[in-house]
């Protein structure tokens, strides 16, 4: 095993693992009960996250036809919604932050088993039948839930009985995650810097076009069904924002095809762009809004 290899099978498990744990101890038992106080919220993100992300993908793929490689990992990354990222900017816009991290603790349990679906059905529409990896369904299953469902259930244990010592650890784990964030996006360019460059074009359209037109959708769907500017916004980053750790451990780790982690390094470069101009316009309506009831109670 090459160090190459050696980082994508041993490495980025771990910090998957370690990353998840950190969501974890973010997570208490009220935010799950959040879920189910807040219905119509949780829903609707849990339909935009896990349904409509990628019916979303695949309309892309069948729109812009890129090759067979950038298309799989379009709906691979289409099936990985949220994560710690997109707790982190709606934390900094203001947004409604229990909905926000309980839709990623709920999805994160879910997309163990619906991951393994999406990856099946985009390759065996979209590659040949010779050139398909073998996917371990089962397997996969396995590795998916022992990195996230474990991680995450031993996080909200530690706050639970260590509250404290939990608070301490999410900020040096935050550290870690950016550092992580980093390394991943480096190496994956480097390794699949052939593939990137030569379906760049395709995968910078269709990365771009699922970003803007993911998070549009998320705001759409809670302005649609009359859900306060808070809670729009935490549905906008939780669709728009995609775990593209979780991504990369699909195509780099489980799958080892680095050629599928392409258009998720090109997503990656627009999203933060994207991220970062909502959460600018975010911050100021929400502000705005908090003034106008203000004045309005005062009324």
């Amino acid at each position: 095993m090459d160090i190459v290899q050696f980082f994508y099978v041993e490495i980025i498990p771990w910090g998957l693992w370690l990353i998840m744990f950190g969501l974890g101890m973010s997570l208490t038992l009220g935010d799950i009960k959040h879920v189910f106080v807040d219905v119509k919220a949780a829903t609707i993100g849990l339909v935009g996250q896990l349904i409509l992300l990628p019916a979303l993908g695949f309309l892309l793929v069948e729109t812009l036809s890129p090759a067979p490689a950038i298309a799989v990992g379009l709906i691979i990354l289409t099936a990985c919604p949220g994560g710690v990222t997109s707790n982190a900017y709606v934390f900094a816009s203001r947004g409604d932050l229990a909905l926000s991290v309980s839709l990623t603790g709920i999805s994160s349990f879910i997309t163990v088993f619906t991951i393994p679906i999406w990856t099946f059905l985009a390759l065996d529409l979209y590659y040949t039948q010779g050139s398909i990896p073998e996917i371990p369904v089962l397997d996969m299953i396995y590795k998916l839930a022992s990195l996230t469902i474990i991680p995450i259930g031993g996080g909200m244990i530690v706050r639970a009985l260590k509250p404290e010592l939990a608070k301490r650890l999410i900020e040096t784990l935050r550290k870690i995650t950016l550092i992580f964030l980093i390394t991943l996006v480096v190496s994956g360019t480097i390794t699949s810097f052939p593939v990137l460059m030569d379906n760049f074009v395709d995968a910078a359209l269709i990365a771009l076009l699922l970003n803007v037109i993911a998070m549009a959708m998320g705001f759409t769907l809670g302005k649609f069904f009359k859900l306060d500017l808070a809670k729009r916004v935490s549905i906008t980053y939780e669709v728009g924002v995609q775990n593209i750790t979780l991504a990369f451990l699909v195509t780099l780790s489980l799958l080892q095809e680095p050629s599928l982690a392409a258009a998720t390094l090109v997503y990656a470069l627009f999203m933060k762009i994207t991220a970062l101009t909502f959460l600018t316009f975010a911050r100021k309506w929400i502000k705005e809004d908090t003034v106008s009831v203000k004045r309005m109670s005062m009324t």
